[in-house]
């Protein structure tokens, strides 16, 4: 309803309107069809394209692609836990059989006369397990030097060399990310700013509905990266404003966001491609001042006493 066309007689909202509205037309499309619906919790957008559809049979009923679904992610588990709990280990043994094969035909003679005197000499002379060395005694100094000194070199090194070069090779992977997306991202926000647009007049009725029973109304909202730890100051925060949004989205006097990543929300985009981000909230509830900040996958309901500001604070 909010992306009808017919709903906006401005030309430019009206074109806008009608791109949004196919967007969410395909998306009822696939989500009412049982088997497209199983196909796109599993494998997302690409499942249902062409080569998606290469993995999973067409003839599969919905009930039958989930099964197998989780039929993979049982034995992808199976295989992680026993990687984890079966540790793999090298034992080598070293045998001295020299006595044995280095005997003339005299001397298996004489044993066959009688006796064990004459029984080849075989010994273990060699034996490492790779995981646990074994010895007669343990002198403090060679378990110091075994454990602590290496120990102490490997922080050391992770402080100083692995540490800043993991950073820079992830700031290079991010930077790849964002070049590579930077055209999807951009209409991801063109799409988000268009639809911002075309919820003004919804959520103003929506205010007015909230204010009539002083009930729900978002101040403020931000979504993206916050940088809060003083030892990150030199990093740039990268927020986007989502007000309307949030407000847009509010229905008797209730806000319910669950477990998904909020860039997909209606009026949201992805601000900070590959970086952590939260959703951070300043909203007055029955005439009360309330904030929350809440991670990107993690589900929210608001409003809730415990997001209350204090009036000291």
């Amino acid at each position: 309803m909010l992306y009808h066309p017919d709903k906006h007689r401005d030309p430019e909202l009206k074109s806008q309107a009608e791109q949004l509205f196919n967007l969410v037309h395909r998306a009822y499309e696939v989500l009412s069809d049982p088997q497209s619906r199983a196909i796109y919790d599993i494998y997302g957008k690409r499942g249902l394209e062409v080569e998606g559809w290469e993995v999973v049979e067409r003839k599969r009923t919905p009930v039958e692609i989930r099964e197998e679904y989780e039929r993979l992610q049982r034995e992808r588990e199976e295989r992680r836990l026993q990687q984890r709990t079966n540790p793999k280990g090298t034992i080598s043994v070293g045998i001295d059989a020299t006595d044995l094969f280095d005997r003339y035909e005299e001397d298996y003679e004489e044993i066959s006369g009688g006796g064990s005197g004459g029984l080849p000499h075989i010994e273990i002379n060699r034996m490492h397990i790779s995981q646990l060395l074994f010895r007669n005694q343990l002198l403090p100094s060679a378990v110091f030097y075994a454990t602590v000194g290496p120990l102490v070199f490997y922080l050391a090194i992770q402080r100083l060399v692995i540490r800043p070069y993991l950073r820079a090779q992830q700031e290079q992977e991010l930077e790849k990310q964002r070049e590579s997306s930077a055209s999807d991202i951009a209409k991801k926000k063109q799409e988000a700013e268009a639809a911002v647009l075309l919820m003004q007049e919804s959520v103003r009725r929506i205010i007015e509905a909230e204010e009539s029973r002083m009930g729900l109304i978002i101040l403020n909202a931000w979504y993206g990266k916050f940088v809060t730890d003083n030892s990150r100051k030199h990093e740039r925060a990268r927020v986007i404003d989502v007000t309307v949004p949030l407000q847009c989205l509010v229905k008797d006097s209730k806000l319910v966001l669950t477990e998904a990543s909020k860039a997909g929300l209606p009026g949201f985009y992805d601000p900070c491609v590959g970086e952590e981000k939260s959703l951070k909230v300043l909203y007055q509830f029955r005439g009360v001042m309330h904030q929350v900040l809440c991670g990107d996958t993690e589900a929210l309901r608001i409003p809730k006493q415990s997001h209350r500001i204090d009036n000291d604070s």
